[in-house]
């Protein structure tokens, strides 16, 4: 498990704790009981700039960690499933059915009976958190946003916002963690992780990655702004 992710994973170990212990079965208790443990431990939602629904996204997390990090699942569980986490099984079944050749727009009209913004997003949330936290390949999360632009082309400004999104997390990593060391490294980096996604213009501004690396993943503001060449959050150059 990656480090950065450490904190996040036992804060959920602890909310499945109270889950199981107190049998919670809706889905808005668990939500707040996530807000309030991640509050007492300083854990950030992953997010970039907007905070909105950030806690009932960060529910993508809390699930994932359930079922991959402690091997539960709908079997033993069927009541917490089936209602404190229905969104995200039917999200997770649909990532990987387009994952493997079905067409993006008749499996979200199956699962979700239409095809709006909001579906498309926690999809991708869903995808998105599963390969961040390693149980996920990333050409795999590469190839699903890429059929998404391909079949839904009038959320093509949403969708490389996402893109743009995904790149400033990855960045924000590895500035944290000190693999990425200066701006031509950061330059580099971000160069290949668009080539990846087939457009340049997909690349993030370094206020985004720095909200990330430094709210999110806690480096040290000094140290990301150095990075970055930016000076108290101010961008200088892009």
């Amino acid at each position: 498990m990656d480090p950065l992710y450490r904190d996040r994973v036992e804060a959920s170990i602890e909310i499945w704790g109270n889950i199981l212990r107190r049998n919670l079965t809706e889905r808005a208790d668990v939500v707040k009981l996530l807000r309030e443990v991640y509050e007492e431990r300083g854990v950030e939602p992953i997010r970039g700039k907007t905070k909105i629904n950030i806690y009932d996204k960060e529910m993508a997390t809390l699930y994932l960690v359930g079922k991959y990090g402690l091997g539960l699942d709908e079997d033993q569980y069927p009541e917490i499933f089936g209602k404190v986490f229905r969104n995200e099984v039917l999200y997770e079944k649909a990532f990987s059915e387009v994952l493997n050749g079905s067409p993006p727009r008749e499996v979200l009209e199956r699962y979700f009976r239409e095809v709006n913004e909001n579906v498309i997003f926690r999809v991708l949330r869903l995808g998105l958190t599963k390969t961040l936290l390693g149980w996920e390949a990333e050409e795999n999360l590469i190839k699903v946003i890429k059929l998404f632009l391909r079949n839904f082309p009038r959320y093509s400004i949403r969708l490389n916002s996402f893109i743009r999104f995904y790149i400033a997390l990855r960045l924000a990593e590895r500035i944290v963690k000190r693999e990425i060391r200066n701006r031509l490294e950061k330059e580099a980096y971000k160069h290949s992780m668009c080539v990846k996604f087939g457009s340049l213009k997909n690349a993030p501004p370094d206020s985004l990655i720095r909200e990330i690396a430094v709210n999110v993943f806690k480096g040290k503001e000094f140290e990301v702004n150095t990075v970055l060449n930016l000076e108290k959050g101010i961008e200088l150059s892009s």
